[in-house]
């Protein structure tokens, strides 16, 4: 609509409005407006801004005149640079400070993020080694501290393989061959036997003792026998350093046990302050994925003021012989519930009879007779 005729149309809608009634001709301020406003659709945009700068400063001119002369710049155009510029590059510094705050932040948390990270890393493996190298509380040395057990399931290796590393790391050893056992058993064999000791977790068992000076070194007198009093104790076993079963709901692994031996007249004196004189473990870490458990047997060695150590053995208070034959006898009580292959009728009555000798050990301690337990424990062996 044009401005020519947009007029007669408000002439005559004056009239009318004068004809309904007592009204003024023009209500200017409304009716100004809209007129302005019609006016201005009818301006390209480019006129429009030059008419509202002319109005601006046609209404402010006179003080923007003293406020160019106040800041010694020469027309409107330098005051905008000198006053509304600096403004300007402040605002956008500060959004731009505002930007980087934000981003030096979020780096800084993510780099305390990965420190933290780093940190706690750090901690569970010292927390890891640490508890590789003293065990888990018990005092038994961890499995994963003797043997390489990642590597081992890595590069596959058989139960036969296993047990000759373990039997050659012990016989072979520069140091170890004198103050340590080793032996294996497959893993039915070892639940049997670990069953038995729960029921009988004590015992006593006889070990000949040496023979004299005058005899040859490391033969033992057959007449002449020493007590030790045997305990078991118990351990969860770690699969910590395992590799993962296939199994949706693998096989839970047997109890880890060390068996204690201790001469009877130190147990009576010292209880369970005595020192022990031997300490056999079983690791039963294999036992799922090998079927094997491995057997460790550590020979005390002789301490300042403490006991003599074994003339056979210098520096320990066991000879291997006297280690072995302790072994040798704990097994022959604590596998009685295996039958043994072609045992016959006389083998199985001796069984028997070894394991009736564990049950009065337990259940009648003070009616218990330990006459015949050389014949049961070293028969035909010494």
């Amino acid at each position: 609509m044009t401005i020519l005729t947009s007029l007669p149309a408000l002439r005559h809608a004056a009239a009318s409005s004068s004809r309904l009634g007592p009204a003024r001709l023009f209500c200017s301020t409304p009716l100004r407006r809209d007129i302005m406003a019609e006016i201005d659709k009818t301006l390209n945009p480019r006129e429009l801004i030059e008419r509202k700068r002319k109005e601006f400063e046609a209404k402010y001119g006179d003080k923007l005149k003293k406020r160019v002369e106040s800041e010694g710049v020469s027309d409107l155009e330098a005051l905008k640079a000198k006053v509304m510029a600096p403004s300007v590059k402040q605002a956008l510094k500060a959004k731009q400070s505002v930007k980087q705050y934000k981003e030096d932040k979020a780096r800084e948390e993510q780099e305390d993020k990965a420190m933290r990270a780093k940190q706690n890393a750090e901690a569970a493996e010292a927390k890891r080694q640490k508890r590789k190298q003293e065990g888990d509380g018990s005092g038994i040395k961890p499995l994963s501290s003797i043997l390489n057990l990642p590597l081992l399931h890595m590069t596959p290796h058989d139960r036969d393989a296993i047990a000759k590393i373990w039997t050659a790391y012990h016989t072979s050893h520069p140091t170890l061959s004198s103050s340590f056992l080793s032996a294996f058993l497959p893993t039915s064999n070892y639940t049997t036997m670990l069953e038995t000791a729960k029921q009988n977790p004590f015992f006593v068992l006889p070990l000949p003792r040496p023979a004299t000076s005058d005899s040859e070194v490391g033969e033992v007198l057959t007449d002449s026998y020493e007590m030790f009093y045997v305990q078991w104790l118990f351990h969860p076993t770690s699969g910590e350093a395992m590799p993962p079963s296939p199994d949706s709901e693998p096989k839970k692994l047997p109890l880890t046990s060390s068996i204690i031996f201790t001469p009877l007249e130190e147990f009576k004196k010292s209880g369970e302050w005595a020192q022990p004189y031997l300490v056999m473990t079983h690791y039963p870490e294999m036992a799922n994925s090998h079927d094997l458990v491995l057997m460790r047997g550590e020979i005390t060695p002789v301490a300042a003021g403490g006991p003599v150590g074994s003339d056979a053995n210098p520096g320990f208070l066991l000879s291997q012989q006297q280690a072995q034959l302790l072994a040798l006898a704990l097994q022959k009580f604590y596998c009685t519930g295996i039958e043994l292959p072609g045992e016959g009728t006389q083998g199985k009555a001796e069984r028997l009879r070894r394991a009736e000798a564990l049950r009065g050990f337990r259940e009648k301690p003070e009616e218990w007779d330990w006459k015949g337990l050389v014949d049961m424990a070293y028969g035909g062996i010494v």
